[in-house]
Parts: C-alpha cells; sequence; structure tokens
C-alpha cells in the first residue's frame, strides 16, 4: 500500500523525466537500434552520467531497457514516444503553462473558479493566440494525440456523404482521414483564422487539399450549412453545459435535415481513470469537463438532435452520432 502511494506521490516527477527524454529527442535516437549512454548522450547532446540516470528511471517505468552491454533500447511502449507517433503530445503535456496552471487547483477546489484564468489572468486560448510558438506546440501535439483518427471511418460509414464539415478541425488530421477513405467526398475545415491558416501544409501532405474548402470562423456564432456529415471531434469536453448547449443549437441550425453530427470525446464511466483524469485537467485548464453519455446525450436533446449509437476508439476515446 505505502508502494503504491509513493509511485502516486512521485508520479509528477517521472512524467518530467519523460517530457525531459522528448524533448532531448531519445526515442528518435534509440529508434531500430541499441546505444550505450555516453552514445546517445553524443548524439542528443546530453551530459553522458546525468543521462545514465535518466536512462535507468526510464528502464523502471518500462519506456526503455537495457541488455549485459549497459546498451539501452526502446520498449513498444517507449517507442510511442517518437516524433511521428505520440511524441508531439508528450511535449505539449511538458510546456510550463499545464504544470504551472494545475498549481490553481486548490483555488478551484475552493472557489469553483478556473485555476488557468486566476494564475495566467486570461485564458487559455488567448494565452495560446499571443505566442504563435506555443499555439503551434498545442496543435501538433493535438494532432499527435489524434491516432484513433484512423479508426474513425472504420467506426462510421460514411460512404454516403458527399460534404464533410470539420468544426473546429485544426490542421485538418481528421478530416484528411476520412477524405482518405472517401475519395468521392469532399470537406470544409472550419475553424479560427489563426487556426485554419495553418492547415493548407498538412492537408497538401495527406494529399486532400484540393478536395478541402478552408472556412474561418466562431463556432458559437455560426458554421458551414450543407454538409452530410458534421465532425466535433474532443471540443465538447472543453465548455461548460451552457457553451456546450449554444455550441450544439448552432450545429443544428446549419444542419439540413437528415445531416449527422460526430461527436469524438472520451466518456466517463465508473472506474475508468483517463477520462476521469482528463475531466479533472479540464476544469483546470478551460473550464469545461468529460461527461458521461447520459449527459452528451441530455445536450443533444437539448438541442433538437437525435442520439444515435456509441462506438469505442482507440486511446480510451469514444464516438458518438445524433442525427437532425
Amino acid at each position: 500500500m505505502e508502494h503504491d502511494l509513493m509511485r502516486i506521490l512521485t508520479g509528477g516527477w517521472v512524467a518530467e523525466a519523460t517530457f525531459a527524454a522528448v524533448r532531448l529527442g531519445v526515442a528518435d535516437s534509440l529508434a531500430g537500434q541499441r546505444l550505450r549512454p555516453a552514445e546517445l548522450a553524443l548524439r542528443v547532446g546530453a551530459h553522458a552520467g546525468s543521462l545514465h540516470r535518466l536512462l535507468r528511471l526510464l528502464a523502471g517505468v518500462g519506456l526503455v531497457d537495457v541488455d549485459d552491454d549497459d546498451r539501452y533500447g526502446l520498449t513498444p511502449m517507449g517507442a510511442m514516444l517518437e516524433r511521428d507517433r505520440l511524441g508531439p503530445l508528450a511535449a505539449l503535456y511538458g510546456e510550463d503553462y499545464f504544470g504551472t496552471a494545475w498549481r490553481g487547483l486548490p483555488h478551484t477546489l475552493r472557489t469553483g473558479e478556473l485555476a488557468f484564468d486566476h494564475v495566467f489572468g486570461r485564458p487559455v486560448f488567448a494565452h495560446l493566440a499571443n505566442d504563435p510558438d506555443r499555439a503551434s506546440v498545442f496543435n501538433t501535439g493535438m494532432a499527435a494525440g489524434a491516432a484513433f483518427f484512423r479508426e474513425v471511418p472504420v467506426a462510421h460509414d460514411f460512404s454516403g456523404a458527399r460534404t464533410v464539415v470539420d468544426l473546429a478541425g485544426g490542421t485538418g488530421a481528421l478530416l484528411a482521414a476520412v477524405l482518405r477513405d472517401h475519395p468521392g467526398a469532399r470537406g470544409i475545415l472550419f475553424d479560427l483564422p489563426e487556426v485554419v491558416a495553418t492547415a493548407p501544409a498538412h492537408l497538401e501532405r495527406m494529399e486532400v487539399l484540393d478536395r478541402c474548402e478552408l472556412v474561418a470562423g466562431d463556432l458559437f456564432e455560426s458554421v458551414p450549412r450543407g454538409g452530410d456529415v458534421y465532425l466535433l471531434s474532443r471540443i465538447l469536453h472543453d465548455w461548460d453545459d451552457e457553451r456546450c448547449a449554444r455550441l450544439l443549437s448552432t450545429c443544428a441550425a446549419a444542419m439540413d435535415k437528415g445531416a449527422q453530427l460526430l461527436i469524438v470525446e472520451r466518456v466517463v464511466s465508473a472506474g475508468t481513470y483517463l477520462p476521469l483524469a482528463y475531466d479533472l485537467h479540464m476544469m483546470v485548464m478551460t473550464g469545461g469537463r468529460e461527461r458521461t453519455e447520459e449527459e452528451y446525450r441530455v445536450l443533444l436533446d437539448g438541442a433538437g438532435l437525435v442520439p444515435g449509437k456509441l462506438v469505442e476508439l482507440p486511446l480510451g476515446m469514444h464516438l458518438l452520432t445524433a442525427t437532425r
């Protein structure tokens, strides 16, 4: 029992060690090979003795392993920290403003006021808007954490969709996954102007830019009309119930009869760790929350949308469908 408690109390140290390894590029340097600490230190520009101590901890938590010749290599879990997998997500979670915002949690617990705003004096998205470099890390991290996107075209039948609208779709990772799977469909990527401006390069890499229209706007004011399927991925958890109700009503007003809305979120259920951890994170960062299936269905009903099926996706995500 004491050991389990100590693992919880020191968990932040393990996370910081992992973030440091990602910043150094440890996973990318070890990809497909085993290296001694001194060899790895030369590649990543680190102090060999200090790096060795870091590697021992990473081995202790299963991110790397070591052989009898003191050569370290990636485990399957550690390989997920490579830059083309979940490395950018780890880099995002290691941003200093994440940890600093959590120091405001006691204030939130005492008052119900938003921790991030209390600590920084402004909302998180305003904080990012004033810092393009941080915004880039945020968008890249969110895209990397969306490995489940490739499962969305498997979980839902898009065969009858001519126009797919990705609402607050960032760089268009989810929209690109759908369009690549359905060459006959066209897409509309809708987000804030500064976000939409960063999307063309990604959409071009995914070879779908020629089938995409980029539209800038505010979700809470209006969204593009005429879509057969609307995508709303990891957006509702950013907001409280009142704002979600407004957002969903805006979506419903733009949707024709029979159009579908696909919501991708973590869904809270008894005993599930990740949604509960993210629920507290949203309370700290945005004032939003993770919700149960029933809570999502109530929000959809209130917006005049008919809830449909709930489908599991990788990384603890779910797809909830709704129809106008």
